[in-house]
């Protein structure tokens, strides 16, 4: 509720209307300019996204990896997330220094087949994307000890109003794991629910 966001962009004369209410602030400047992320004030931020300003353009994904250097060669602790449109960009981008890639192409592929054999499964995966409404997904850090199993991590969720869909480990997703899956310490529920939980203690389970 105390966060402040800052939209950076080269071309827009003014923030629109239905950003200005949620009191986003707006510096205009070209954000691989090192004199334009201070303006930004990225020293101080948390998070930074970046978007694709033109996506199926040629330029599009050098001119993401160029913003991501700049914010990297600026502070290291900001966690980055960059869009890019070519699979190939992105080990570009993690040479870059960025933390996350959200690769747009690699998910259209992904769309179009699995709508092609599930009929209205985009629509499904929109509502569990979405950050307005409705049920999500949330990844949820656990404390547990020796013995804790998926069978007693299910009824916690249950009881917090969310539905395990499964743990990750080490950046492997297990998906639908059985009541016995054993959990370790560093793991992560991956459930769907209406709200964001902080954490779950399984120490004593």
């Amino acid at each position: 509720p105390n966060a402040h966001f800052v939209l950076v962009d080269p071309d827009l004369d003014e923030l629109p209307d239905e950003l200005a209410q949620r009191h986003v602030h707006y510096v205009r400047g070209d954000p691989s300019r090192d004199a334009t992320l201070q303006r930004a004030r990225i020293d101080d931020a948390s998070h930074a996204l970046v978007l694709l300003r033109a996506p199926g353009g040629p330029a599009a994904d050098a001119l993401n990896v160029a913003v991501t250097l700049a914010i990297e060669a600026r502070t290291k602790h900001v966690n980055t997330v960059v869009e890019c449109e070519d699979p190939g960009t992105e080990e570009l981008l993690h040479k870059a220094g960025c933390d996350r890639v959200v690769c747009a192409g690699r998910f259209d592929a992904l769309y179009m087949s699995q709508e092609l054999l599930n009929p209205g499964v985009q629509d499904i995966v929109a509502d569990l994307l979405s950050t307005t409404e409705g049920q999500q997904l949330y990844l949820t850090p656990l404390k547990v000890a020796a013995g804790a199993t998926c069978g007693v991590l299910q009824q916690r969720l249950a009881a917090q109003g969310h539905v395990l869909l499964g743990v990750q480990r080490a950046g492997s997703n297990h998906l639908n794991p059985p009541a016995g899956f054993m959990l370790a310490e560093g793991d992560c529920a991956v459930s769907m629910g209406a709200r964001r939980l902080a954490s779950l203690d399984l120490a004593d389970a």
